[in-house]
């Protein structure tokens, strides 16, 4: 299937108010998101048809690693990090199926 989209934007930002208000859909990580999941101002479309999550990573220049500040912030953010993601995933899941009409929401099946 092939469209014209109607409304083309550059930020992340421009395309969730655009969903937001109405405009249309758009395709984001969850993470874009997230508070609007959880406010029931978006709601995911084709939640079976999404890709698997990509895995987030952190990087440091080789030898890096054994800096005491940088392994003190590598420690300090992993567990932080996985534990937000793992929270969006679950959000996003609940969503998931769910679709949008003129009258407001729908279950999917």
């Amino acid at each position: 299937m092939q469209f014209a989209p109607r409304l083309v934007v550059n930020t992340v930002r421009a395309a969730i108010d655009s969903a937001v208000e109405g405009h249309g859909v758009t395709r984001l990580f969850s993470y874009h998101i997230a508070d609007e999941l959880r406010d029931g101002k978006l709601l995911i479309l084709l939640g079976k048809d999404e890709h698997p999550p990509l895995p987030a990573h952190l990087l440091v220049p080789q030898g890096r690693l054994s800096v005491p500040k940088v392994r003190a912030f590598v420690d300090f953010a992993v567990p932080r990090l996985k534990r937000y993601f793992t929270r969006l995933s679950n959000e996003a899941n609940r969503n998931a199926g769910a679709i949008r009409s003129r009258s407001g929401r729908v279950p999917s099946e």
